[in-house]
């Protein structure tokens, strides 16, 4: 009898995305040729705009060429499995009412053999929910490698062949082992993974998007962009929970990665270095609760940002040297983790035009009025391919939006790069709308620089001094204050809402049929997607 192998389906797209496809690939090595010769290395903001769009065109070509095509795997649905499959929730400071409604749920998995709920905090009271429901508790006497050794410690304690790991609040479906275990009779695939999605779809990262007040959300790229084109180099990323992985295949590389905060696309890489294939979903199989304030988003992409970073530079699984990656998915990691700069990229693109008309010399040499209109009809074009090749998941305002408030978290982060390491963090559940004053007015601040950089443009417009640089210094920073302010406003105007949401009234029983109830929707609705702790979608080119 022949072994099953993994068959997949591509996407159809319109023809025009091939075309557009060459164009921008074409367009972009004669816009960087060109913006090289015409920089202006004199003044020290010229290099600083060159590198940032050379960094911001570098990750739109990443981005195009991992999202040339979609693919799916075709559909392998397994009932009365005799695998074994055991669930792991790792968990640590999260309230029994976030835990529960996941327990419940775990236990009821059709085909699972076992549920270990693995409790860093060594809780009695957690100890006592997993009696409750039948479930194995474990607790660690030590608690290095945060999540990654947490896991590892419950690895110890089953010889399952296959486990499929929760985050503490992600509710999982009962099909969820029938719906992944058929991909693994194919014995090359390490981890089948479905998108983290939500229930608490009322947060601020969700967006009224064609008449759904949760039509899009804030990682609506990645899970319904990005992770579907992976599956074609066989690169679609592990993201910690929601996925079952092969025991075996975990072995070879030591179990969880615990040495960078963000274990999951860490483990991952080590599967594919080690030849393993990776199967991505678009099916939701569980739902959990997303973050609910300015805080704690912050606290997690910062967490992101800097493991991702770590892995990419100091770290010997990084993918600019590792070996055992095919080019393929060398590139889509690099792609996955080198966004995390972006951060520091926005920094760049908004001191140069500030820089340009404080001083009225422009960072370019020749006329400004000519490179000007060059790097707006490529800005265009940029941003087009992205929206295209998002295949509706990407948002012109939203997207952007999100990339602004992603900047303070990444320039966070890079204390961490420079050798200051901070504690891995875990995001703290139901939480409340309010975030801490503090953060608000970093995020206020940041927008005042826009804003005012965009008054002093407006002024030396005004008064006919430098009026071509400050002309163009001023729609930069327009588009870069209405991201800014169109994040700002939203977010405060959500934390200043009035009522609490309706699932905080329900018990875990309840709570569990809500989610239940959730997976007869996702199949005719949009995915409610929800952030991966590892890259943001690349952004279009941007002002400069």
């Amino acid at each position: 009898m022949t072994s099953y192998r993994l068959q997949q389906t591509t996407d159809r797209d319109p023809w025009y995305l091939p075309v557009l496809y060459v164009a921008f690939l074409t367009l972009a090595v004669v816009f960087a040729v060109w913006r090289t010769v015409v920089a202006n290395w004199g003044v020290w903001f010229g290099p600083l705009a060159w590198a940032a769009e050379m960094f911001g065109l570098f990750t739109s070509i990443l981005f195009v060429v991992s999202l040339r095509r979609a693919v799916r795997p075709v559909p392998r649905v397994v009932t009365g499995t005799t695998k074994t499959v055991d669930i792991l929730i790792p968990t640590l400071n999260e309230p029994l009412s976030v835990l529960e409604p996941t327990v419940i749920g775990a236990t009821r998995v059709r085909g699972v053999r076992r549920v270990l709920v693995l409790d860093d905090a060594a809780r009695d009271e957690v100890r006592e929910l997993a009696d409750r429901y039948g479930a194995g508790y474990l607790a660690r006497t030590e608690r290095g490698g945060a999540k990654a050794g947490n896991l590892n410690a419950g690895l110890t304690a089953t010889d399952a062949e296959f486990v499929v790991t929760l985050d503490a609040d992600h509710v999982p479906l009962p099909e969820l082992i029938e719906q992944t275990i058929g991909y693994f009779d194919d014995p090359q695939v390490a981890v089948v993974q479905s998108p983290q999605s939500f229930y608490n779809t009322e947060s601020f990262t969700f967006r009224r998007r064609r008449g759904d007040d949760a039509g899009w959300h804030e990682q609506a790229m990645f899970y319904g962009g990005i992770q579907p084109t992976k599956n074609r180099t066989n690169s679609a990323i592990y993201t910690g929970t929601s996925a079952m992985l092969r025991r075996s295949a975990l072995d070879t590389t030591g179990g969880f990665a615990p040495d960078t905060p963000t274990e999951d696309i860490h483990t991952s890489l080590r599967l594919h270095a080690r030849g393993w294939r990776s199967v991505y979903l678009r099916t939701p199989l569980a739902y959990g609760l997303e973050v609910e304030n300015l805080e704690e988003y912050y606290r997690t992409r910062r967490r992101w940002a800097s493991g991702s970073l770590r892995l990419l530079f100091r770290n010997p699984d990084s993918p600019l040297w590792v070996r055992g990656l095919t080019l393929s998915q060398r590139l889509n990691y690099l792609s996955a983790l080198v966004t995390h700069l972006q951060g520091l990229n926005r920094v760049a693109y908004l001191v140069a035009p500030i820089a340009a008309v404080l001083t009225g010399v422009a960072p370019v040499s020749g006329p400004y009025a000519v490179y000007g209109f060059a790097f707006l009809t490529f800005m265009v074009l940029s941003i087009v391919t992205v929206v295209l090749f998002g295949r509706g998941n990407y948002h012109l305002v939203h997207s952007e939006a999100f990339g602004v408030a992603d900047t303070l978290p990444m320039i966070d982060a890079l204390r961490d790069l420079a050798g200051g390491e901070r504690g891995f963090g875990v995001s703290r559940k139901r939480t409340g709308r309010a975030s801490g004053t503090g953060l608000t007015w970093a995020y206020r601040a940041f927008a005042a620089v826009n804003l005012g950089g965009l008054g002093l443009a407006v002024t030396r417009l005004a008064q006919g001094e430098h009026v071509v640089i400050a002309a163009w210094s001023a729609a930069f920073l327009t588009l870069s204050s209405a991201y800014a302010l169109a994040f700002l406003v939203t977010m405060e105007r959500y934390e200043r809402r009035i009522g609490a949401p309706a699932y905080l009234r329900l018990t875990p029983e309840e709570l569990y049929q809500h989610v239940v109830g959730l997976s007869t929707t996702a199949a005719g609705g949009p995915v409610r997607s929800a952030p991966a702790p590892t890259a943001p979608a690349p952004q279009p080119l941007a002002a400069a």
